[in-house]
């Protein structure tokens, strides 16, 4: 994994502030803007993929960065929908217990407290296999794909270092480099959110590269 790679190849394209500030603007049209930005995003992954590494920055195409945006929404809405309805449950719990009496609370907070710890476990899991799973999407045009857990497990223990680097870039795309925008003005949070996400999807394609190329054979082209 070159994690410097990542967070300079950006700057190596001639057009890189056009190429940022267009989908920085995009993500804030209601509703469709930040699918708009993610699809631009995951572009240039599947460019990394494809083995464009230097030159991954992508132009944004609106109707097709919004269909991919869109699917990769709705891959990690379904792969979070367990951890969700276990959370409901834990909370669920907690609600009835306060209303109960002694004994009745004291079980319903240790099903609650059981069922929270496993959705704990679950959430640590899926942020994991959500990210390979749209990796293995993007890699192979075909939206099943995210859900080929035998190629999903097999991919994380190939590569799990590689794949952890991903999770942090994430953290870092969200919670420290899109916030430094902040320090510009209210446009600058989302050019650094562009910014931060081109350099997530650059880790994302890497790690691909890395877990699939010995477990799955040939990358199919999008």
């Amino acid at each position: 994994m070159n994690f410097g790679l990542a967070f300079s190849y950006v700057f190596k394209d001639e057009n890189w502030f056009k190429k940022i500030a267009i989908p920085a603007v995009c993500s804030l049209i209601p509703v469709v803007g930040p699918w708009v930005v993610s699809g631009w995003a995951m572009k240039a992954a599947k460019n990394v993929i494809d083995g464009n590494e230097e030159r991954a920055l992508p132009e944004l195409e609106f109707g097709a960065d919004l269909r991919r945006g869109f699917m990769v929404f709705l891959i990690t809405l379904i792969y979070n929908l367990p951890v969700a309805i276990l959370f409901g449950i834990m909370g669920a719990a907690f609600g009835f217990g306060a209303d109960s009496d002694q004994g009745l609370m004291t079980i319903l907070y240790i099903v609650g407290g059981c069922v929270g710890l496993i959705g704990v476990v679950l959430a640590l899991l899926v942020s994991f296999m959500s990210v390979i799973g749209i990796a293995n999407y993007l890699a192979k045009g075909e939206f099943g794909a995210a859900f080929k857990f035998k190629d999903i497990f097999a991919m994380l223990k190939k590569s799990f270092v590689s794949w952890l680097l991903v999770v942090v870039g994430q953290i870092l795309a969200v919670g420290i480099i899109a916030p430094l925008g902040t320090i510009a003005c209210l446009i600058g949070v989302f050019l650094t959110m562009a910014y931060g996400l081109a350099v997530y999807a650059h880790l994302l394609g890497q790690a691909y590269n890395q877990a699939a190329s010995p477990v799955l054979g040939e990358v199919e082209t999008l």
